[in-house]
């Protein structure tokens, strides 16, 4: 380790004395730390995995470090911590940016040096191996995450701070660090990267999960940030930018596609069983539309349309690796549960593709199972714009037992460039991001089989479905399914009586 200079003679002796003084009095420890609001609630946690969400310069950061301090001077204000000595692990971007320009000065700031190895910063600093030491047998080691998921793994580790959010392999072989100290985990983060891994795994599991804690901050929070700075700042940042950096929100890169989504005017209240939603009748047409997968999830949704073109979409089945013999079955259970008559089941164009080993198709197998399947139109453009018109004119609705729909509807974005560069010398892209897609596919080929009925003026707020006669079907926009050389006639696409 690198010592710093002793001194010769008396006089250097209490210049340095004076210069801590004066240090110790324009910097504060953590014995002069006072947490803000959002602060105190991250610290008072015992939960095992805490996620900081903040918009920049909102105290993230600090909080990651005054908690790590804490640990590894076993001298938390809040709550039960292990004794030291305590091994912890800090984490961030890279080692330039991450580490020696945020995480270390921070450390360096909230860190008594009496607390420190040798009672200064460089007797108890090793540069070469990134480690920082401390009097009582602690340490903190510095990693990044551009370096080898082998460099992540070795002994054991009492706690892991990320600072920013971590690429998910690394995030787990840290967290296997953690297993025999029943150690703990905080990630300190702004999400300007969208609805990431993170996203489902920690931001949503947390709300059933009480291993895990999400505190949500904002930069206007930070009552050390003069209002006039904060707007300055966000006034340059398109809408989607400004909620991750400012609000600490998690939200769709690329922009959402379906922002005119809303909780308050397209969710209702849950179909249970077959006890119908009042506003729901069983004389009303229903059908059901599905996207296939067997890695990736297949999706069917249950509609029913009244006589002005509403729909509702009021059931759903949701699973990944069920062959298409199981799922016939699981199909025609639940049409009976709900004790309905499908008029037809619209689906994935790509099931009428032929496998070259086996000989058929998807939909030719459905089809020997009992499950007729016409084919969707797959005119993404085209379908998207149908459920757009659909929300904004208040004629399609979700009731709230869909979750995996409701999921995909407020993730639902367009693909982004590969690189900031490239995001910023060129258009925005106009495809959408092929993941978290699937019930959304099944809702295009379903609303896309259904008439297109005249506009009229959108309905109230608070509407609700009055009871309804069955529409005529006028001119579907599907293919009607093949086997062979046979076509399924309007009668194979009635369901109930065979269900």
């Amino acid at each position: 380790m690198t010592r710093r200079n002793k001194p010769r003679s008396a006089v250097d002796a209490f210049t340095m004395f004076t210069a801590g003084l004066r240090n110790a009095a324009v910097r504060p420890t953590i014995y002069g730390y006072e947490p803000m609001e959002k602060q105190e609630v991250f610290h008072r946690s015992d939960a095992k995995g805490k996620q900081y969400l903040g918009g920049n310069r909102s105290g993230k950061t600090v909080g990651g470090a005054t908690e790590s301090i804490w640990w590894l001077m076993g001298i938390h204000p809040f709550r039960d911590t292990p004794n030291p000595p305590i091994r912890g692990r800090c984490v961030s971007v890279d080692f330039l940016d991450g580490v020696e320009k945020i995480v270390r000065p921070e450390i360096a700031r909230w860190a008594p040096t009496s607390a420190l190895l040798g009672g200064n910063w460089d007797d108890a600093y090793d540069k070469e191996l990134r480690t920082l030491y401390f009097a009582n047998g602690s340490f903190l080691e510095f990693m990044s995450y551009d370096q080898q998921l082998s460099k992540f793994a070795g002994t054991s580790r009492h706690f892991i701070w990320f600072d920013e959010e971590p690429p998910k392999s690394i995030f787990n072989e840290c967290r296997a660090r953690l297993v025999d100290t029943g150690g703990s985990w905080w990630m300190t983060m702004t999400p300007v990267d969208g609805m990431t891994w993170t996203y489902d795994e920690v931001y949503v599991r947390a709300s059933t999960d009480p291993n895990y804690l999400v505190v949500q901050t904002e930069m206007t929070d930070n009552k050390y940030l003069g209002q006039g700075e904060i707007e300055m700042f966000v006034s340059t940042l398109d809408p989607d930018e400004r909620e991750a950096r400012l609000k600490g929100k998690y939200i769709p890169m690329g922009g959402l596609i379906y922002k005119m989504f809303s909780a308050e005017k397209h969710i209702i209240p849950t179909v249970v069983g077959s006890a119908f939603w009042p506003g729901v009748k069983k004389d009303w047409f229903h059908f059901i539309c599905m996207d296939h997968g067997f890695n990736n999830p297949t999706a069917w949704l249950f509609c029913a349309a009244d006589k002005d073109g509403r729909v509702i979409v009021y059931d759903e089945l949701y699973d990944h690796k069920i062959v298409v013999e199981k799922w016939a079955q699981i199909l025609k259970r639940r049409v009976m549960d709900l004790q309905i008559e499908a008029e037809y089941i619209v689906g994935d164009p790509s099931i009428r593709n032929t496998d070259p080993i086996i000989g058929h198709s998807i939909q030719s197998e459905y089809a020997q199972h009992g499950v007729p399947i016409a084919l969707g139109n797959n005119d993404v453009d085209a379908g998207i714009n149908l459920v757009v018109q659909m929300l904004l004119n208040g004629r399609l609705f979700i009731t709230r037992n869909c979750v995996n729909l409701i999921r995909e509807f407020h993730k639902y974005r367009w693909q982004v460039w590969a690189s900031t560069k490239a995001k910023d010398d060129r258009n925005v892209k106009e495809t959408p991001h092929k993941k978290d897609d699937h019930a959304l596919d099944a809702l295009r080929y379903g609303v896309a089989s259904r008439p297109l009925l005249e506009d009229k003026v959108a309905p109230e707020q608070g509407w609700r479905p009055p009871a309804a006669t069955k529409p005529d079907l006028v001119d579907p926009y599907w293919v009607y399914a093949k086997q062979g050389e046979k076509e399924f006639s309007d009668a194979n696409f009635s369901l109930g009586n065979e269900f």
